[in-house]
C-alpha cells in the first residue's frame, strides 16, 4: 500500500543546501543519530523550535532494552521451571540485567535532558 499523498500546504518544497566542515557534520550527524532521527528532522527542529523533541528510546538502545528484557524473561523462566534449582545463579544474572536497564534508562533520561 503506497504512502498517502501530502496535502499541498504539508508539502515541504523548498530546499536549503548549508555547507560544513568535516567536525561540523561529524557533530549534528552524531546528535541525529544518537537521538535517533534524520539529519533534516534534526536540523529542521534546531532551527524552527531551537530544541529536539527525544524520543523516549533511541532506536539502537531501543533493540538494546529489548533484547535485555527477553533475557531477563528468559533467566525468570528458568527459575520459575527449574523451582529455584538454579536460585543463585539466575537471581545474580536478573539482578545484573536490572541494574543494565536501569543505567541505560538512566543514560537515555539524561540524554533527553541534554537535548531539551
Amino acid at each position: 500500500m503506497a504512502r498517502p499523498k501530502r496535502s499541498p500546504e504539508l508539502k515541504r518544497q523548498y530546499h536549503i543546501g548549508i555547507r560544513l566542515d568535516e567536525s561540523e557534520y561529524g557533530k549534528v550527524k552524531d546528535e541525529s543519530d544518537k537521538i535517533g532521527v534524520t539529519l533534516s528532522a534534526y536540523v529542521r527542529a534546531k532551527i524552527m523550535r531551537g530544541f529536539i523533541r527525544v524520543p523516549k528510546y533511541a532506536k539502537i538502545e531501543t533493540r538494546q532494552v529489548n533484547e535485555l528484557s527477553k533475557l531477563g524473561g528468559l533467566f525468570k523462566k528458568t527459575h520459575t521451571e527449574s523451582n529455584g534449582l538454579y536460585s543463585e545463579r539466575t537471581a545474580a544474572i536478573l539482578d545484573e540485567i536490572c541494574l543494565i536497564l536501569t543505567e541505560v534508562r538512566k543514560g537515555f533520561e539524561d540524554d533527553r535532558q541534554a537535548h531539551s
